[in-house]
């Protein structure tokens, strides 16, 4: 479609762009993508001017005005006397390639108008509860859906041997949001310790209105987990709150995670209180503390220690993730100890 000379029964200066086909796209795309009718008017006459400039000539003063009306654009520059004289085009096929980065352009906009929404909601939603429906399986990636907003649960994020199906709904939590060059992707997870934070909060009215408190978290995703809670007004059972009537809230909350073992133990700003809470279900004779290496010596009677320890360690690994102590456990006959390193507290545990 040539646009070397005014078409009959055409302005001068008028790029044909295909009509109703054009006027249809930029109905849609107002409509699908809240586009406003001046900010597609501005993105079109802004790629019909950068086409121009490219094929025809890099005229500063060449302008386009769109006519949503009839789907077509008008080239221009002011004439010095108010007003403005039509501008061609005498190009080959101008119209077609204007036409084309038109749409190119309002495509580019919509594009980075959705990654910029991706990137404001996920950010809004990080760290929260999210209930969504597993949509479809990539490789090891799981994409699930909330609403409008697609989500990636990576490998790393899922529950080891937890079989998803599609169309499951579950929960989730919000983690993170990837900026990629060309899009954004939410990330959400399932081992993450803010989501067995955000499930006893949507089961415990006291953790939702502040009466209890979640101190720390420690998971090992899909095996056992510990939380630790204080009330800060004395008369409120924080721990008995957590469990609940005949241990219906914990239940709850167990049955979202896959049977997951929960424990929930009493904070204490004793370390040394809170390292022998945080032993539980083992009794603890003493704890012994070294503040300069951060280290807790735990005695507990003999036959509790591979209660202490727990099978493969995991009860004092967990003990020591919660309160951030490295933990060392031996039994009162002198049984050799049982060291147990600790690292920093992963993202979303407190060690309180």
């Amino acid at each position: 479609m040539s646009t070397a000379g005014p078409r009959a029964g055409s302005a001068p200066g008028r790029v044909p762009t295909g009509g109703a086909a054009l006027r249809e796209a930029l109905v849609a795309l107002q409509r699908d993508l809240a586009i406003d009718e001046a900010t597609v008017r501005r993105i079109v006459e802004g790629a019909v001017v950068d086409t121009y400039r490219r094929l025809v000539a890099d005229d500063p003063e060449v302008q386009a005005r769109v006519d949503l009306g009839a789907g077509s654009v008008g080239l221009f520059r002011d004439d010095g006397r108010g007003g403005s004289a039509p501008v061609e085009a005498p190009v080959a096929d101008f119209a077609r390639q204007a036409a084309q980065a038109a749409k190119a352009a309002v495509a580019g906009w919509a594009r980075e108008a959705e990654r910029e929404r991706v990137i404001r909601e996920g950010m809004a939603q990080k760290g929260e509860l999210i209930d969504v429906l597993v949509e479809r399986l990539d490789g090891a990636l799981w994409w699930v859906r909330a609403g409008n907003l697609a989500a990636l649960l990576p490998p790393e994020e899922q529950t080891p041997g937890e079989q998803l199906q599609r169309q499951q709904h579950l929960k989730v939590v919000v983690i993170d949001v990837r900026r990629r060059q060309r899009d954004a992707v939410v990330v959400v997870s399932r081992t993450h310790p803010s989501l067995l934070r955000r499930l006893l909060e949507q089961e415990v009215p006291e953790l939702a209105d502040g009466r209890v408190l979640v101190k720390a978290v420690a998971r090992e995703a899909g095996r056992r987990s510990k939380v630790a809670v204080h009330a800060p007004e004395a008369g409120i059972d924080a721990q008995g709150a957590c469990i609940g009537p005949r241990g219906v809230r914990i239940r709850a909350v167990v049955s979202e995670l896959g049977e997951e073992q929960v424990q929930v133990v009493e904070w204490s700003a004793d370390p040394a209180e809170y390292v022998a809470s945080a032993l539980a279900p083992a009794q603890v004779s003493a704890v012994e503390l070294d503040n300069e290496t951060r280290t807790a010596h735990a005695v507990v009677p003999d036959d509790q220690l591979s209660l202490a320890i727990g099978r493969s360690g995991e009860n004092a690994r967990l003990a020591a993730r919660l309160t951030g102590w490295r933990i060392d456990i031996s039994g009162e006959s002198g049984h050799p100890r049982r060291e147990t390193a600790t690292s920093p507290a992963p993202e979303g545990e407190d060690a309180g």
